[in-house]
């Protein structure tokens, strides 16, 4: 057959041209029309009158859509159409996704002559604002690229109707195909209906597979498929029923219904089956195997049928292997994102991403933030709301030129840097520099702020360790004794609950053996920093006498004041520790003033929220009772400041100070849960701001504990016989059976007499083996068993005993019955709860 003209809607003119001049019917005649943009659609008279009779091919959106099938007259006409002018260029997938986006769609074409649409629709610019305002959130253009005004149009067009604008790069293939697929059809007709497909409707198939294999991701894969086929075959209906029993994904009507489809997938025996009525049929898709099935039905000419699925099973393979490729690409794709998410979120490092800023020479102007981790903004103080689209001038306005050369140096060359020690927001940092990609820089952010406390706890802890070795067996022993006291007091107390005098003495018992157990956690504490004895204090009753222990130490020419709030809050710090706090500002207050001044001792109720915290390392959001301290020297510069709590720092003259009296405030401070500042200004004067939390009164709760509720069997492995006992009769009280060992020796025997054992509660420390190794051992004979260590020592000597807190169940001695019942109960019902 000779080539058949192409008639095509003005709004399509260019591309249609485009597509014709770069495929195999270069030589066809293409001429426009007056599509219905603002006019009436066309009818078949229209087309009478265009086509004069002879084969032609009418291409066109919405002016022929609404058109049937053609009168006799007319058959040797092929209609390509859709419903708009741009799903011909982009596809119907693609069309519905930028529509439901809120975008109106546009043609290079369309855009030529936007005005003349416009005045046809009677729309000035204020109806046509009004009207696009309420029928889309954009303007679209599918741009083809045949016409290089297009973009000059979609801005006036978008100015006119007052919408934003975009532009979706999309090529000709798919119209050119489709151009190719009519011209076939029409060329079938001419040779009276022919049912051997032609060949170029297996290349054409390859053709658009081989597009569709390209695409990323597995809904938009399987929607190109179904699109692809809805209109290679011209079907109403077109589905993909995954293997996995995952929802169908569906292209055009819904005719047949999900469940059927599903009944019907599931009789398939082998690679294909037609439905009984001949509406459609189902495709196996296999590779390494089963992917799913395909669905197409009610065809436009359902005596093609054969060659329809001739076709479908062809192309069987290569669309499993699109679909399954699309599946491993987005699972790797997905896999990698979330490793780099899980780092780049949990790295204790601060990250920043940064984009080199030219100016106009052509030198790095600045670099503007990309992506900050969580990690960069707690060390920024900036949310990545503040950072991300910033410049590093305007979060760093000190940085030098040198190292913005340096910088851009390395956004081109690559060479990373390494500054050792940088300060930055009153902290000091390690910073690496590199180029992830060529533009851009990296930045990782060490805060090596708390390394000199660190250092200084070491050594503290290097020299102590053999007295705090002392303490904790000490306290080991004595928390012993503190759970057979608090043990029976609860017991007493439960059995004569109803004898008010009797139950009052007890409670005083369980409260001073409570207060015991908070001394002995004080002395396990001993080995990290200093003995202490913690107090409950009233600060501005105890400021009545420490003012006049410490104003001597100010100078004689000070004048000293006191400016207490009414009703401080309770703190509880060792005496000794508040004087000497006390006393070493005082102190330097007066070396600052030596020929005299004024000095205030202050306190206050404050509330500490994350804007304080985020500016101090050591606080914590709470109440705290601040002590400020101001005297009016000769102040300090912001680099005195800084260094002012360092160990060995001092600004006095040689012999006149060891530089070691404010670390030690620092060090009391943070060691009693609360945090120190200074602020300072040369020649007006300098304040200390102590803030230490505030205390609260836990009072102690004899918690009745119901009695025979409990079931299952407990072996207690307890060294200390009187221990042993009184955790017996707690357990019993529960309504647990339980054995008692007082070594591993009889432990192992008790597990080999074959008793039903549910749960091992094992003291740490045992003549012989220890616990960790006697459990071990009751393991291998009986890896089902529940184990919950108790021990009175500290989590360090648990870990050189090889017992891993974060790992297994564990309860603290001395213990009260409630604490013990839920650990048991949570330890039995599988979880790890460790305290």
């Amino acid at each position: 057959m000779a080539s058949a003209r192409i008639f095509c809607c003005e709004a399509l003119g260019e591309d249609v041209k485009s597509a014709l001049a770069g495929g195999s019917l270069g030589a066809a005649e293409c001429t426009t029309f007056a599509g219905c943009c603002g006019r009436p659609p066309l009818c078949w008279d229209d087309l009478r009158g265009l086509c004069g009779g002879a084969p032609a091919i009418v291409v066109g959106g919405e002016c022929l859509a609404h058109l049937g099938a053609p009168p006799d007259d007319l058959r040797r006409v092929q209609l390509l159409k859709k419903r708009h002018c741009a799903a011909l260029i982009c596809g119907d997938y693609t069309f519905d996704r930028l529509t439901a986006a809120g975008g109106y769609l546009v043609t290079p074409g369309w855009l030529s002559r936007w005005r003349c649409y416009v005045d046809g629709w009677g729309f000035d610019q204020s109806t046509g604002a009004d009207f696009f305002a309420e029928s889309c959130a954009r303007i679209t253009l599918v741009d083809t690229g045949s016409s290089p005004e297009s973009l000059r149009s979609l801005q006036e067009f978008g100015a006119f109707v007052q919408r934003p604008v975009e532009t979706v790069p999309v090529g000709l293939e798919l119209l050119s195909l489709q151009l190719q697929r009519a011209h076939g059809e029409l060329a079938r007709k001419d040779d009276g209906d022919a049912a051997a497909a032609p060949a170029t409707d297996y290349a054409l198939l390859l053709d658009l597979l081989s597009r569709v294999s390209s695409s990323s991701g597995e809904q938009r894969v399987v929607e190109e498929l179904l699109s692809l086929f809805a209109m290679l075959f011209g079907a109403r209906e077109a589905a993909f029923i995954p293997g996995s029993g995952a929802p169908l994904y569906r292209h055009g009507e819904a005719v047949t219904g999900d469940r059927t489809l599903r009944r019907f997938a599931a009789e398939v025996q082998g690679s294909f089956e037609v439905a009984a009525d001949g509406a459609g049929f189902l495709v196996r898709l296999s590779h390494n195997g089963l992917v799913g099935w395909l669905w197409v039905g009610h065809f436009a000419l359902p005596r093609h049928l054969e060659r329809y699925l001739n076709l479908a099973v062809s192309a069987a393979n290569v669309c499993a292997m699109a679909i399954v490729s699309a599946r491993t690409v987005y699972r790797n794709l997905k896999e990698s994102e979330d490793k780099y998410r899980l780092l780049f979120e949990n790295m204790g490092n601060g990250f920043a991403l940064l984009k080199m800023l030219l100016g106009p020479m052509g030198a790095p102007a600045d670099f503007r933030f990309v992506e900050v981790n969580p990690a960069f903004e707690a060390f920024t103080g900036r949310s990545e709301e503040d950072l991300v689209g910033g410049t590093m001038l305007e979060l760093l306005p000190d940085f030098e030129s040198s190292q913005l050369e340096s910088l851009g140096q390395l956004a081109r060359e690559g060479t990373p840097l390494f500054l050792e020690r940088y300060f930055f927001n009153g902290k000091w940092c390690q910073v690496w520099l590199f180029r992830p990609k060529p533009g851009y820089c990296g930045m990782i952010i060490n805060d090596i702020t708390k390394q000199q406390l660190l250092e200084d706890k070491l050594r503290q802890a290097i020299k102590m360790e053999s007295v705090g070795r002392l303490a904790g067996g000490v306290a080991h022993e004595f928390n012993n004794m503190l759970s057979v006291i608090i043990g029976y007091t609860e017991m007493l107390g439960m059995e004569y609950h109803s004898h008010r005098r009797i139950a009052d003495n007890l409670h005083e018992i369980c409260e001073a053996a409570q207060r015991c157990r908070d001394l002995t956690a004080q002395l396990l504490c001993f080995s990290r920093q200093q003995l202490v004895s913690p107090q409950t204090i009233d600060v501005n009753e105890a400021f009545g006498e420490l003012a006049r222990k410490v104003s001597c130490l100010a100078g004689r020419r000070t004048r000293m004041s006191l400016k207490l709030c009414r009703e401080s809050w309770p703190v509880r710090i060792d005496p000794a520790q508040l004087e000497e706090i006390v006393a070493n500002i005082v102190s330097n207050a007066g070396a600052a003033m030596p020929d005299g001044g004024d000095l205030v001792i202050g306190t206050e109720n404050v509330t500490v929220g994350e804007e304080v915290c985020s500016a101090n390392i050591d606080a914590a959001p709470g109440e705290y009772l601040e002590i400020a301290i101001s005297d009016s020297g000769h102040g300090m510069d912001p680099e005195t400041c800084r260094r002012v709590f360092d160990p060995f720092f001092t600004t006095r003259e040689v012999g006149q100070g060891s530089g070691l009296g404010l670390a030690s405030v620092y060090g009391m401070v943070t060691q009693n849960g609360g945090f120190v500042t200074v602020e300072s200004q040369r020649g007006v004067g300098t304040t200390f701001k102590v803030c230490l939390p505030r205390f609260r009164e836990r009072v102690p709760e004899l918690k009745a504990v119901p009695a025979g509720q409990a079931t299952g069997t407990v072996l207690v492995l307890e060294d200390d016989e009187i221990v042993g006992k009184m955790t017996l009769k707690m357990l019993e009280h529960m309504g647990y059976r339980v054995l008692l060992a007082g070594n591993s020796s009889e432990a192992l025997e008790l597990c080999r007499a074959d008793h039903g054992i549910d749960l091992v509660l094992s003291d740490v420390m045992l003549p012989g083996a220890n616990g960790r190794e006697a459990v071990e051992t009751i393991l291998a004979l009986r890896p089902d068993v529940k184990i919950i260590y108790m021990s009175g020592y500290d989590a360090e000597t648990l870990l050189d005993k090889g017992v891993d807190r974060g790992r297994a169940n564990f309860i603290q001695k001395p213990f009260d019955m409630a604490s013990l019942g839920e650990k048991i109960r949570t330890t039995l019902a599988g979880g790890f709860v460790t305290g």
